[in-house]
């Protein structure tokens, strides 16, 4: 992307990240393996819960104000402490959905296509076609990087990361590799993404590499071997500091969640049971908590949400017989 928003992203950033949460929050889906699964809110210990709607799969945006959900083939929002239900979009794929980090926006990938919601405007509108490999807001809010693959819907596609800037026709290609998917754009500007290596009749591996917005300054993060079956780290969160990485190492019937050093590279599994264990879902913005849930990615199996120090421990159970969490804090 132009330098000018690079410089804009790292001016913002530091503002940003020490912006305090006035009240940190916690969503979570109750009865998750029925044909009924509710979603709840609670403080970010657990207590003071209480049911918001039908539903699953919660986000609730950094300000706590506002949380969006899946129900059914529809993704609808509403404010947490209020009533009225917006539907955002309706589509039989309903993929990454995350709010900007100033709580205005919010962006969704359907089939086809990514979408952002203007909460304030209540308008939504259409950012992007293809099918969408991961997206992530900047720091300062205004602009999103996705993967796309075009039209192509094969699992291991060839792919790359585009950077648009919200409010303008403005798009920029940041990879030509054909490799790169499931960005997150980090608190000082830098992208953590994968790029996959396919293997004939397996999944392809991913491992994480770093760029910046205008396509420049690549690095390799990670060098891990992939066993069959399993793909490898998917970037989750970052701390607002950006020293602290949260992954999930994602394969067939395996998700737990990974400690990742963005500087050295460097790995630690916050689970020892790969097919059961602690799959993570958010980092604390000062990078010492992982917000999680026990049980593994199997929806048929019994979970817990729970909370795991980043430096390593055991899990503090928040709500039991509950899951797919997101927070505030």
């Amino acid at each position: 992307m132009a330098k000018p928003l690079v410089a804009l992203i790292v001016a913002a950033a530091a503002a940003l990240a020490a912006a305090p949460t006035a009240q940190a929050t916690l969503v979570y889906v109750k009865r998750p393996n029925s044909a009924h699964p509710q979603i709840w809110a609670a403080r970010d210990d657990g207590h003071a819960a209480h049911k918001i709607a039908a539903g699953t799969l919660p986000v609730i945006s950094p300000d706590g104000k506002w949380v969006a959900w899946r129900d059914d083939d529809t993704l609808r929002l509403r404010k947490l402490t209020g009533h009225n239900v917006r539907r955002i979009g309706r589509s039989q794929d309903i993929g990454d959905v995350e709010f900007s980090p100033d709580s205005k926006r919010l962006a969704v990938a359907l089939r086809g296509r990514m979408v952002v919601h203007d909460i304030a405007a209540k308008e939504t509108s259409t950012v992007a076609h293809g099918i969408i490999k991961g997206l992530s807001f900047s720091p300062d809010s205004t602009a999103l990087v996705y993967g796309s693959s075009g039209r192509n819907q094969a699992f291991d596609a060839p792919s790359d990361l585009y950077a648009v800037t919200l409010g303008s026709e403005s798009k920029t290609r940041v990879t030509r590799d054909r490799k790169s998917l499931f960005p997150l754009w980090g608190p000082h500007g830098e992208i953590v993404f994968d790029r996959q290596t396919t293997r004939d009749g397996d999944a392809p591996t991913y491992n994480l590499f770093g760029i910046h917005p205008d396509g420049g300054a690549l690095r390799r993060i990670t060098s891990l071997k992939i066993p069959p079956l399993l793909s490898g780290l998917v970037a989750r969160e970052m701390s607002a500091d950006g020293r602290r990485l949260l992954a999930e190492f994602e394969g067939q019937d395996v998700s737990v969640g990974f400690a990742v050093n963005p500087a050295s590279g460097h790995t630690r599994a916050l689970s020892k049971n790969m097919e059961t264990g602690f799959v993570a879902a958010d980092l604390s913005a000062d990078g010492r908590t992982v917000l999680g849930m026990t049980g593994g990615a199997d929806p048929g199996n019994r979970h817990n949400v729970v909370t795991i120090p980043y430096a390593g421990g055991k899990p503090k159970v928040l709500v039991r017989r509950a899951a797919y969490p997101d927070w505030t804090r």
